[in-house]
């Protein structure tokens, strides 16, 4: 392996214009120099196009893509297949980065030989000031199979596509994101755990992600949410068919997503009963999973009282599923 390898990172933008500054100059920013940068403009209607030129005329590790609107996916699948870095990354474009975050991560992978390496994050909402306490980083080698129960039961890591660092390799089996689809990483993440060797983790906070009403996430629930959950769904279905192993952690996902976007729906509306069917199709697997996390098994016994009891539960307790 180089010395000083390749580093691809990929940020997919759109309609994100009083966000994207920051999260350029944070990737700008990084003690690791050796960078790739492809600011994808996803046919974005605001001003953002213009700004990832004016960057690129200031760094040429800056590559600019300008493309018709296809969605996150597309913008990333754009990128991954120009990359020519030994290693590729993820940042969202309304998110930002500590100045080690490439350079955690590729110590992490390095070190260990490993083919992913995985950082700790930050979630914080607009206007609310970061205070990041210095202590001691530890990090942990995950076997595949270990790694990918560790993600399925969102313990030290969740699918998310960022806070990692993917080998190209991992890429060149043909795995993309799904097009069309939201929650994407959900369908993804996980195939290219299973190619992996291995899969090293820091705890230390090195990407600092955004919770914000108005993106795509935090929008109404619509006719495309529930086209991507159930094909989300499927997906993971018919992974747990061929890969028996991973049934009671994809169970605890599958439920933890259903709960996640259950609550986005409208009180009686058509959505909001199918998730519930969904919903107690699979909260028996998770009572009886030791390993499922406190908030989904309490969800899972609270559906017993109906769907209003877990809409209270949740504003109670205002926590992301």
């Amino acid at each position: 392996m180089k010395k000083n390898p390749l580093v691809s990172v990929i940020i997919p933008i759109y309609d994100v214009e009083i966000y994207l500054s920051t999260c350029i100059e944070s990737v700008l920013a990084q003690t690791y120099h050796s960078l790739e940068i492809f600011l994808v403009d996803d046919g974005s209607p605001d001003n953002c196009g213009y700004i990832c030129d004016e960057y690129a005329q200031k760094d040429n590790r800056i590559v600019v893509i300008h493309k018709k609107n296809g969605g996150l996916s597309d913008a990333r699948n754009v990128a991954i297949d120009i990359a020519k870095g030994e290693y590729i990354t993820f940042v969202d474009s309304d998110d930002y980065i500590s100045p080690y975050y490439i350079e955690t991560l590729l110590d992490l992978a390095t070190e260990s030989d490993c083919d992913i390496a995985v950082t700790s994050l930050v979630q914080f909402k607009e206007g609310e000031k970061i205070a990041i306490q210095s202590c001691n980083y530890n990090k942990k080698v995950f076997e595949v199979n270990e790694a990918i129960n560790e993600m399925f039961y969102q313990g030290s890591f969740d699918n998310s596509a960022w806070a990692k660092l993917y080998h190209r390799s991992l890429f060149s089996s043909g795995i993309r994101y799904p097009i069309g689809i939201l929650y994407e990483d959900l369908a993804t993440t996980y195939k290219l755990f299973l190619l992996a060797n291995k899969v090293a983790f820091s705890n230390r906070k090195t990407y600092f992600y955004l919770i914000r009403s108005n993106s795509i996430e935090g929008s109404p629930f619509n006719e495309k949410k529930m086209k991507s959950v159930l094909f989300i769904i499927g997906e993971l279905e018919k992974f747990k068919k061929s890969n028996p192993e991973f049934l009671d952690p994809i169970n605890c996902r599958i439920m933890s997503f259903l709960l996640h976007v259950l609550f986005e729906t409208n009180k009686g509306s058509k959505s909001e009963k199918e998730l519930f069917l969904l919903v107690k199709k699979y909260r028996m697997s998770v009572l009886k999973n030791s390993r499922a996390r406190k908030k989904t098994i309490i969800a899972s016994l609270l559906s017993f009282l109906g769907i209003s009891t877990l809409r209270l539960f949740y504003q109670i307790s205002n926590k992301r599923y």
